[in-house]
């Protein structure tokens, strides 16, 4: 089972939106995967429903022990299930997110997840290198790292990079990088591109998604309907949402995501 974080230094940059719509990605193109909301402040909850809060979640089966089973989530689709953030009370949090800092609190949740079948588990955590982050990704398989496209990406994109390097150094099982994805690109600005050759040209090209995600007011309006990309529009979704498949298929590569054989056996189109 892969357990990969979508973490930034930098808020803002678009964490959850790429958790949500690659774990959709990752779950039609056929991997058993959870979405997992592990910010205290409960974001991918508050994009995809209202009664968010109302859930039990993440923190009820780490501090709670509350069985797995019933915590799930179920979605449209049979391949993706999601944990919230959970009920965390205001006066816990401070405490809950300290409790994660050192990455042990999560192995047993890691671990059911893999009985239970699942390939993947995808975790939407906070902004910052300390707290539940930190914990996340000591804990974690793998990180991929969404990096808008902005003066100040770079910088922060290297303090990123230097702090796994550390977690490495201290434990080569620590998580590993599996790549950096640019986002809010906007192909027309010129700056955006020196920012995109600057990023490609300091990092290993391995470590850089092909596929950017651009600034698009779809996003928003998926978030405020409550939705991924992908269900926007019934049959005819934007077309930002087909750039989260295909980074779904870079990442299966980077990944090293083996489906099961399969028959080789010709199906005709026509009947």
């Amino acid at each position: 089972m892969i357990t990969l974080a979508i973490s930034s230094l930098k808020g803002g940059v678009g964490k959850t939106t790429c958790a949500i719509n690659l774990a959709y990605s990752c779950a039609k193109r056929g991997w058993k995967t959870l979405l997992v909301d592990a910010d205290p402040q409960g974001s991918v909850g508050l994009s995809l429903s209202p009664s968010a809060q109302s859930y039990l979640g993440l923190y009820e089966i780490v501090a709670s022990g509350t069985a797995f089973d019933t915590i799930v989530l179920k979605t449209k689709l049979e391949t993706l299930k999601i944990v919230m953030a959970g009920k965390i009370p205001t006066n816990e949090i401070s405490k809950w997110c300290a409790s994660l800092q050192d990455g042990t609190r999560l192995a047993p949740f890691f671990k059911t997840a893999q009985e239970a079948g699942f390939d993947l588990v995808i975790l939407d955590t906070p902004s910052g290198l300390h707290g539940p982050t930190e914990g996340i990704l000591r804990s974690c398989s793998h990180v991929l790292v969404p990096q808008q496209c902005e003066p100040l990406a770079l910088r922060s994109l290297m303090l990123t990079v230097d702090f796994l390097n550390q977690l490495q150094t201290e434990n080569e099982n620590a998580c590993a990088l599996a790549g950096v994805a640019l986002t809010m690109a906007d192909p027309d600005v010129e700056d955006t591109k020196k920012i995109v050759e600057e990023i490609r040209r300091v990092l290993p090209p391995e470590l850089v998604f092909q596929s950017m995600l651009p600034r698009d007011a779809a996003v928003i309006h998926a978030s405020m309907k409550g939705m991924p990309l992908g269900l926007v529009r019934g049959g005819a979704p934007p077309v930002i949402s087909l750039v989260f498949d295909q980074l779904a298929a870079e990442l299966e590569t980077k990944l090293d995501l083996t489906a099961p054989e399969q028959s080789d056996e010709y199906v005709s189109l026509v009947v």
